[in-house]
């Protein structure tokens, strides 16, 4: 009779954490430990989250040690992320946080110019390390004479331009331009970028599936992120961060 009357009582659902810990890296001017609300990207999901009543801090970590923590925990995720393939297998991934563009940067005094990914196959292209998987450069430079040069971060690959030893640099848009502008400190007037996006990413929150009330938090944020889009609070905190594409 007691194993039936505890079969029959309901089970209750883990409550929701009025606070949680996301991890996220650098990537001015989207996520920053040195930009007011840690960027635009992890301000706008810190309100999101603040409407359903859940507060968040930030640690901010290298991104491959980002994501590491945030699916073994104790971060309950990670914000900044593009939807790879594979990745949904360990995270829930939220509506898009932004979009924006990916360019490839290049000298002015250099004639660039391209169509097609076959045109760049002959070139030093430079990218940051850790982002090769999310260009789609490996088919498209194959049999060609150029090749990948790995910076190991965005200021090193766009002094790598400067400089001379890469031909361009691909690079997210605005977090190119923001390292222009404010970590470069001499040659940035010589650098141009082409308009024709290399793609349009769409940046997204994680979370963890090994919470077990993962979905319920995610919805919250969706619902919170939807919110913050309607009422026009969205557009004012992108206001806040110049040079947004």
């Amino acid at each position: 009779m007691l194993c039936l009357l505890l079969m029959a009582v309901p089970c209750r659902a883990q409550a929701l954490p009025d606070s949680i810990l996301l991890t996220s890296g650098e990537w001015p001017p989207f996520y920053s430990a040195s930009l007011p609300g840690g960027g635009f990207g992890n301000r706008v999901i810190s309100e999101s989250f603040a409407l359903a009543g859940i507060s968040v801090d930030f640690m901010f970590l290298p991104w491959r040690r980002a994501m590491s923590m945030a699916d073994n925990g104790p971060p309950a995720g990670s914000a900044g992320w593009l939807p790879l393939e594979g990745r949904d297998r360990r995270f829930l991934f939220s509506d898009p946080v932004f979009s924006s563009d990916r360019v490839f940067f290049y000298r002015r005094d250099t004639s660039f110019t391209w169509q097609t990914l076959n045109d760049i196959r002959d070139l030093r292209v430079g990218i940051t390390l850790g982002s090769a998987e999310e260009f789609p450069f490996e088919d498209a430079m194959a049999g060609g004479k150029g090749k990948l040069d790995m910076a190991v971060s965005y200021v090193a690959g766009m002094k790598m331009l400067i400089e001379g030893r890469v031909d361009v640099y691909a690079c997210n848009k605005s977090v190119g331009l923001f390292v222009l502008a404010r970590r470069i400190d001499s040659g940035a007037d010589r650098i141009a970028y082409d308009p024709r996006p290399i793609f349009t990413e769409t940046n997204h929150l994680i979370l963890s599936r090994r919470l077990p009330y993962a979905q319920e938090l995610m919805d919250r944020f969706n619902a919170g992120l939807r919110k913050l889009r309607e009422s026009g609070r969205y557009d004012r905190i992108r206001r806040v961060y110049p040079g947004l594409n």
